[in-house]
Protein backbone atom coordinates (compact mmCIF):
# COMPACT_ATOMS: atom_id res chain seq x y z
CA UNK A 1 0.00 0.00 0.00
CA UNK A 2 1.28 3.48 -0.86
CA UNK A 3 0.75 5.20 2.48
CA UNK A 4 1.94 8.59 1.16
CA UNK A 5 -1.14 8.93 -1.05
CA UNK A 6 -3.23 8.43 2.08
CA UNK A 7 -1.79 11.65 3.50
CA UNK A 8 -3.49 13.78 0.85
CA UNK A 9 -6.06 16.33 2.14
CA UNK A 10 -4.88 15.98 5.74
CA UNK A 11 -2.79 17.84 8.28
CA UNK A 12 0.24 15.59 8.70
CA UNK A 13 2.62 15.86 11.65
CA UNK A 14 6.10 14.47 11.03
CA UNK A 15 7.54 13.44 14.38
CA UNK A 16 10.81 11.69 15.13
CA UNK A 17 12.62 9.50 17.59
CA UNK A 18 15.32 12.17 18.04
CA UNK A 19 16.92 15.19 16.41
CA UNK A 20 18.32 14.53 12.92
CA UNK A 21 16.22 11.38 12.54
CA UNK A 22 15.32 12.30 8.95
CA UNK A 23 12.10 14.31 9.38
CA UNK A 24 13.00 17.06 6.92
CA UNK A 25 14.18 14.52 4.36
CA UNK A 26 10.83 12.77 4.65
CA UNK A 27 9.10 16.15 4.35
CA UNK A 28 10.81 16.76 1.00
CA UNK A 29 9.91 13.26 -0.16
CA UNK A 30 6.25 13.68 0.84
CA UNK A 31 6.02 17.11 -0.80
CA UNK A 32 7.32 15.67 -4.06
CA UNK A 33 4.68 12.93 -3.94
CA UNK A 34 1.71 15.03 -2.83
CA UNK A 35 1.90 18.00 -5.18
CA UNK A 36 -1.01 18.07 -7.59
CA UNK A 37 -3.85 20.30 -8.69
CA UNK A 38 -4.05 22.02 -5.31
CA UNK A 39 -1.06 23.55 -3.45
CA UNK A 40 0.58 21.81 -0.53
CA UNK A 41 1.60 23.64 2.62
CA UNK A 42 4.65 23.20 4.86
CA UNK A 43 5.70 24.64 8.19
CA UNK A 44 7.81 23.62 11.16
CA UNK A 45 7.73 23.85 14.91
CA UNK A 46 11.34 24.96 15.05
CA UNK A 47 13.45 25.99 12.07
CA UNK A 48 13.91 23.57 9.17
CA UNK A 49 15.61 24.00 5.84
CA UNK A 50 18.61 25.93 7.14
CA UNK A 51 21.94 24.87 5.67
CA UNK A 52 23.36 23.75 9.03
CA UNK A 53 21.82 22.60 12.27
CA UNK A 54 21.63 25.55 14.66
CA UNK A 55 22.61 23.41 17.65
CA UNK A 56 25.16 20.92 16.29
CA UNK A 57 26.38 22.77 13.20
CA UNK A 58 25.99 19.66 11.03
CA UNK A 59 24.74 19.92 7.40
CA UNK A 60 20.97 19.66 7.04
CA UNK A 61 18.70 18.96 4.07
CA UNK A 62 17.01 22.10 2.80
CA UNK A 63 13.30 22.29 2.10
CA UNK A 64 12.81 22.15 -1.66
CA UNK A 65 9.92 24.33 -2.78
CA UNK A 66 8.14 24.19 -6.13
CA UNK A 67 5.90 26.75 -7.77
CA UNK A 68 2.60 27.03 -5.90
CA UNK A 69 3.79 25.63 -2.55
CA UNK A 70 2.60 27.50 0.56
CA UNK A 71 5.37 27.95 3.12
CA UNK A 72 5.62 29.51 6.55
CA UNK A 73 8.92 31.31 7.06
CA UNK A 74 10.23 33.80 9.60
CA UNK A 75 10.67 37.34 8.30
CA UNK A 76 14.38 37.18 9.25
CA UNK A 77 14.86 34.24 6.86
CA UNK A 78 13.59 36.07 3.78
CA UNK A 79 16.59 38.30 3.15
CA UNK A 80 18.93 36.55 0.78
CA UNK A 81 16.67 33.48 0.56
CA UNK A 82 16.91 31.26 -2.53
CA UNK A 83 13.19 31.64 -3.12
CA UNK A 84 11.09 33.93 -5.30
CA UNK A 85 7.69 34.11 -3.59
CA UNK A 86 4.50 36.09 -3.12
CA UNK A 87 3.77 37.25 0.45
CA UNK A 88 0.24 36.22 1.42
CA UNK A 89 0.21 37.24 5.08
CA UNK A 90 2.49 38.62 7.78
CA UNK A 91 1.14 37.54 11.16
CA UNK A 92 0.98 39.99 14.08
CA UNK A 93 2.54 37.65 16.61
CA UNK A 94 6.29 37.36 17.08
CA UNK A 95 8.67 34.46 17.61
CA UNK A 96 12.32 34.45 18.66
CA UNK A 97 13.30 34.74 14.97
CA UNK A 98 10.72 37.32 13.94
CA UNK A 99 7.14 37.38 12.70
CA UNK A 100 5.88 34.37 10.72
CA UNK A 101 5.22 35.08 7.04
CA UNK A 102 3.02 32.98 4.76
CA UNK A 103 4.46 32.71 1.25
CA UNK A 104 3.46 31.21 -2.08
CA UNK A 105 6.46 30.06 -4.10
CA UNK A 106 6.47 31.51 -7.62
CA UNK A 107 9.27 29.29 -8.90
CA UNK A 108 11.42 26.42 -7.59
CA UNK A 109 13.83 27.26 -4.80
CA UNK A 110 15.00 26.37 -1.31
CA UNK A 111 13.35 27.60 1.86
CA UNK A 112 13.96 27.81 5.59
CA UNK A 113 10.57 27.06 7.13
CA UNK A 114 9.60 27.76 10.72
CA UNK A 115 6.52 27.93 12.90
CA UNK A 116 4.52 29.72 15.58
CA UNK A 117 5.03 29.54 19.33
CA UNK A 118 1.72 28.09 20.51
CA UNK A 119 -1.28 26.04 19.45
CA UNK A 120 -3.63 29.02 19.03
CA UNK A 121 -1.25 30.57 16.50
CA UNK A 122 -0.80 27.22 14.79
CA UNK A 123 -4.55 26.87 14.38
CA UNK A 124 -4.79 30.32 12.80
CA UNK A 125 -1.95 29.59 10.36
CA UNK A 126 -3.37 26.22 9.33
CA UNK A 127 -6.77 27.80 8.67
CA UNK A 128 -5.08 30.55 6.64
CA UNK A 129 -3.17 28.01 4.55
CA UNK A 130 -6.42 26.24 3.75
CA UNK A 131 -8.11 29.52 2.79
CA UNK A 132 -5.31 29.98 0.28
CA UNK A 133 -5.94 26.55 -1.22
CA UNK A 134 -3.69 24.11 0.66
CA UNK A 135 -5.64 20.93 1.27
CA UNK A 136 -2.60 18.98 2.46
CA UNK A 137 -0.33 20.56 5.10
CA UNK A 138 2.86 18.99 6.44
CA UNK A 139 4.07 20.06 9.89
CA UNK A 140 7.70 19.19 10.57
CA UNK A 141 8.67 18.17 14.09
CA UNK A 142 5.40 19.01 15.83
CA UNK A 143 5.65 16.57 18.71
CA UNK A 144 3.74 18.75 21.17
CA UNK A 145 1.32 20.40 18.77
CA UNK A 146 -0.89 17.47 17.81
CA UNK A 147 -3.66 17.79 20.40
CA UNK A 148 -5.46 20.83 19.04
CA UNK A 149 -5.45 19.79 15.40
CA UNK A 150 -6.25 16.15 16.21
CA UNK A 151 -9.66 17.28 17.45
CA UNK A 152 -10.51 18.25 13.86
CA UNK A 153 -10.61 14.61 12.79
CA UNK A 154 -8.29 14.83 9.76
CA UNK A 155 -4.90 14.84 11.49
CA UNK A 156 -2.35 12.11 10.94
CA UNK A 157 1.23 11.58 11.95
CA UNK A 158 4.29 9.83 10.57
CA UNK A 159 6.94 8.64 13.02
CA UNK A 160 10.48 8.81 11.61
CA UNK A 161 13.41 6.94 13.20
CA UNK A 162 17.07 6.56 12.38
CA UNK A 163 18.24 3.23 13.80
CA UNK A 164 21.92 2.54 14.44
CA UNK A 165 23.64 -0.17 16.51
CA UNK A 166 24.05 2.16 19.50
CA UNK A 167 20.33 3.03 19.65
CA UNK A 168 18.82 -0.22 18.37
CA UNK A 169 17.19 -1.18 21.68
CA UNK A 170 15.88 2.29 22.53
CA UNK A 171 14.58 2.88 18.98
CA UNK A 172 12.69 -0.42 18.95
CA UNK A 173 11.24 0.30 22.40
CA UNK A 174 10.12 3.77 21.33
CA UNK A 175 8.41 2.43 18.21
CA UNK A 176 6.69 -0.31 20.21
CA UNK A 177 5.37 2.28 22.66
CA UNK A 178 4.01 4.54 19.90
CA UNK A 179 2.45 1.51 18.16
CA UNK A 180 0.78 0.34 21.35
CA UNK A 181 -0.42 3.85 22.27
CA UNK A 182 -1.88 4.36 18.79
CA UNK A 183 -4.22 1.46 19.51
CA UNK A 184 -5.67 3.07 22.65
CA UNK A 185 -9.25 4.19 21.89
CA UNK A 186 -10.70 7.66 22.32
CA UNK A 187 -12.83 8.45 25.35
CA UNK A 188 -16.42 8.57 24.14
CA UNK A 189 -19.17 10.63 25.77
CA UNK A 190 -21.50 8.44 27.81
CA UNK A 191 -19.13 5.43 27.72
CA UNK A 192 -19.30 3.36 30.89
CA UNK A 193 -15.73 2.87 32.13
CA UNK A 194 -14.32 0.76 34.96
CA UNK A 195 -14.08 2.68 38.23
CA UNK A 196 -12.16 4.49 39.60
CA UNK A 197 -11.49 6.90 36.72
CA UNK A 198 -8.26 8.91 36.75
CA UNK A 199 -7.89 11.91 34.41
CA UNK A 200 -4.30 12.95 33.69
CA UNK A 201 -3.96 16.52 32.44
CA UNK A 202 -0.64 17.28 30.75
CA UNK A 203 2.33 14.92 30.83
CA UNK A 204 1.92 11.32 31.94
CA UNK A 205 5.10 10.44 33.81
CA UNK A 206 5.85 7.51 36.09
CA UNK A 207 5.32 9.75 39.12
CA UNK A 208 1.74 10.56 38.06
CA UNK A 209 0.57 6.96 37.73
CA UNK A 210 -1.71 5.90 40.62
CA UNK A 211 0.11 3.76 43.21
CA UNK A 212 0.36 0.01 42.83
CA UNK A 213 -2.28 -0.45 45.53
CA UNK A 214 -4.74 0.58 42.78
CA UNK A 215 -5.19 -2.63 40.79
CA UNK A 216 -7.88 -1.60 38.33
CA UNK A 217 -9.76 1.37 36.91
CA UNK A 218 -9.53 3.71 33.93
CA UNK A 219 -6.80 6.18 33.05
CA UNK A 220 -7.73 8.99 30.63
CA UNK A 221 -4.81 10.85 29.00
CA UNK A 222 -4.76 13.93 26.77
CA UNK A 223 -3.03 12.32 23.78
CA UNK A 224 -0.10 10.07 22.98
CA UNK A 225 2.40 12.95 22.77
CA UNK A 226 1.91 13.46 26.52
CA UNK A 227 3.08 9.94 27.36
CA UNK A 228 6.58 10.05 28.89
CA UNK A 229 7.07 6.46 30.00
CA UNK A 230 9.49 3.69 29.17
CA UNK A 231 8.19 0.68 27.25
CA UNK A 232 8.33 -1.36 30.47
CA UNK A 233 6.33 1.24 32.40
CA UNK A 234 3.77 1.44 29.60
CA UNK A 235 3.24 -2.33 29.43
CA UNK A 236 2.81 -2.47 33.20
CA UNK A 237 0.27 0.36 33.01
CA UNK A 238 -1.78 -1.53 30.44
CA UNK A 239 -2.07 -4.55 32.73
CA UNK A 240 -3.61 -2.42 35.47
CA UNK A 241 -5.88 0.05 33.74
CA UNK A 242 -8.31 0.51 30.91
CA UNK A 243 -6.74 3.33 28.88
CA UNK A 244 -8.36 6.15 26.88
CA UNK A 245 -7.16 9.27 25.06
CA UNK A 246 -8.97 12.59 24.83
CA UNK A 247 -7.61 13.21 21.31
CA UNK A 248 -5.75 10.98 18.91
CA UNK A 249 -4.45 11.58 15.39
CA UNK A 250 -4.17 8.62 13.04
CA UNK A 251 -0.83 6.83 12.80
CA UNK A 252 -0.04 6.78 9.08
CA UNK A 253 3.24 4.83 9.20
CA UNK A 254 6.64 4.38 10.74
CA UNK A 255 9.47 5.46 8.45
CA UNK A 256 12.72 3.78 9.50
CA UNK A 257 16.21 4.44 8.16
CA UNK A 258 18.45 1.52 9.11
CA UNK A 259 22.17 2.35 9.40
CA UNK A 260 24.49 -0.64 9.89
CA UNK A 261 21.56 -2.63 11.31
CA UNK A 262 19.90 -5.45 9.40
CA UNK A 263 16.16 -5.54 8.93
CA UNK A 264 16.08 -9.01 10.48
CA UNK A 265 17.83 -7.83 13.66
CA UNK A 266 15.59 -4.78 13.94
CA UNK A 267 12.35 -6.72 13.48
CA UNK A 268 13.53 -9.29 16.03
CA UNK A 269 13.71 -6.44 18.56
CA UNK A 270 10.18 -5.35 17.63
CA UNK A 271 8.84 -8.84 18.31
CA UNK A 272 5.60 -8.25 16.41
CA UNK A 273 4.93 -9.24 12.77
CA UNK A 274 1.91 -6.92 12.75
CA UNK A 275 4.03 -3.94 13.81
CA UNK A 276 6.79 -4.92 11.37
CA UNK A 277 4.18 -4.76 8.62
CA UNK A 278 3.64 -1.05 9.35
CA UNK A 279 7.32 -0.14 8.87
CA UNK A 280 8.31 1.72 5.70
CA UNK A 281 12.05 1.30 5.22
CA UNK A 282 13.85 4.38 3.96
CA UNK A 283 11.52 5.24 1.05
CA UNK A 284 13.70 8.16 -0.02
CA UNK A 285 16.97 6.15 -0.14
CA UNK A 286 19.10 8.23 2.23
CA UNK A 287 22.65 7.03 2.84
CA UNK A 288 23.75 6.49 6.44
Amino acid sequence: MDFVKGLRDRTVFIVGSRKNAGKTTFLNYALSRLRGETPVGALSVGVDGEARDQVFGSPKPQVKAERGDLLLCAETALKGADLHAEILNVYPFRTAIGRPVLLRALRPGKAEISGPENNEQLGEILSDMRRHGARTVLVDGAVDRITQVASGGKAAFVYVAKVEPENLDSSAAGIKLVWSASGVPLCRAGEKLPEPVFIIDGALTAGRIPGKDVKRGTLIMEDLTKVFLTWQQWTELRTRFELRFGAKPDLAAFVVNLCNVSRQDFEKKLGSPELAGRIIYNPYAVAC
